[in-house]
């Protein structure tokens, strides 16, 4: 009995590494997609896909806020601050998805 359940973890634990390895990959993947794009998408998705990146890499926003006068730091953090306690690999997901759709704009 034990040795089917030590089967049944060590199986289990085998699946929770094959998907994790699986959205690391196309996180790595979508990074690489995204520098292959020909077209500026723009301030407002740059700082979205800075806010994913960081939240994936990272997790929740963990600077201070900057100075005022600082514009594109501000923004930045706004950006990564506003995905609040998202997990990592939803950010992940998030960051795929998302140039998934700039590179299916760029293909139309």
């Amino acid at each position: 009995m034990l040795s089917s359940v030590t089967r049944h973890l060590a199986s289990r634990a085998r699946l929770g590494a094959r998907c994790f390895s699986d959205v690391s990959d196309r996180f790595e993947a979508a990074q690489t997609k995204l520098n292959t794009l020909t077209e500026d998408p723009g301030n407002m998705a740059k700082l979205k896909i800075y806010g994913l990146f960081k939240q994936a890499n990272v997790g929740p926003c963990n600077i201070p806020k900057p100075g005022g006068f600082n514009f594109v730091a501000k923004a930045k953090f706004d950006a990564w601050k506003g995905l609040g306690d998202m997990s990592q690999d939803q950010a992940k997901e998030g960051y795929i998805a998302f140039v998934d759709d700039l590179a299916a704009g760029e293909a139309a």
